[in-house]
């Protein structure tokens, strides 16, 4: 079994590369180092960067095609991270160094196995699942961002319309509601304090809204920003039309819980029938079935 040592060392590589490129967040130590142009950087770190520089002109060439850069840069905008050339270029040189040590490692398994089937179909699965690994994680992330969003948009917006009948602008009441929101939503406090430093460094406020929807993917947001529009647009206050939206946008979300409600009872159907009727069957048939049994022997 002396064989499998090299295998076992490169397959330990390649998770240890997986969770330092994809799953580990730096530090905020670490941050503030980089932002004040200190060099921080173990050795195994050094090694990985200069791995990293190798592959640039690969992934380069790879992502000169506009529509996978779109479709990188469309997933890092949506979950909020910087999506400029540079960014595009660091996420998916990463992803590929992922893919180069999963293939090594199953090159040897496929040398120390002599070209088994079984191990070059799992090795073909590897390879793919390597190079969509990180792309699914960002769509859960997304996924996971947009249900937050959802679920307490309705209450955000509650609270922007007493902030703003209370006197307050509406670049104020936004960067608020953005404090007040960021202990128990992450996502929405990330997006209206993102929102109001958007217009507090000259964008206009139009442009910084759409880009708001382009980050998040919500009906109720969407025509909640049109209204924004609007009311810019036609130099009307929104105090009222942001009252009504609000009774709207309960409305709404009772409706949902009452679909809720009532589709409960067709879900609950299958696993009734899978699970708990079945044991109930076998509670109650079998006192009858140990008696005939015995029955049974007697005669």
């Amino acid at each position: 079994m002396h064989y499998l040592i090299i295998p076992v060392i490169f397959a330990l590589w390649a998770a240890y590369v997986t969770f330092v490129f994809i799953e580990k967040e730096e530090s905020f130590l670490k941050i503030r180092l980089k932002s004040a142009g200190k060099k921080y950087k173990t050795t195994s770190r050094q090694f990985f960067d200069s791995i990293l520089e190798m592959l640039k002109p690969l992934t380069a060439g790879n992502i000169k095609d506009a529509n996978v850069k779109n479709k990188i840069k469309e997933l890092l905008v949506r979950v909020g991270a910087p999506s400029s050339e540079d960014d595009i270029l660091d996420f998916e040189n990463k992803r590929l160094m992922v893919v180069l040590f999963v293939f090594i490692l199953c090159i040897f398994l496929l040398v120390a196995y002599k070209l088994n089937q079984i191990v070059l179909c799992l090795s073909c699965i590897a390879i793919y699942f390597a190079y969509k690994y990180p792309e699914m994680r960002v769509k859960k992330h997304i996924k996971l961002r947009e249900k937050d969003f959802d679920k307490n948009f309705p209450d955000a917006i509650d609270m922007l319309s007493v902030c703003v009948e209370a006197g307050l602008g509406l670049d104020s009441a936004i960067e608020r509601v953005g404090r007040e929101f960021k202990s128990f939503s992450p996502t929405i406090g990330y997006e209206f304090i993102r929102l109001s430093q958007d217009v507090a460094s000259g964008i206009p406020r139009h442009d910084a809204l759409k880009n708001l929807t382009k980050r998040i993917k919500c009906k109720d947001l969407q025509s909640f920003v049109a209204l924004l529009i609007q009311s810019e647009t036609m130099g009307t206050g929104v105090v009222q039309p942001l009252s009504v939206y609000c009774d709207t946008l309960r409305s709404r979300k009772k409706q949902r819980v009452e679909e809720l409600v009532q589709t409960s009872s067709a879900k609950m159907t299958i696993p009734m029938v899978l699970f708990l009727l079945p044991a109930m069957f076998i509670v109650i048939l079998y006192p009858s079935i140990v008696k005939l049994l015995e029955a049974l022997k007697t005669m």
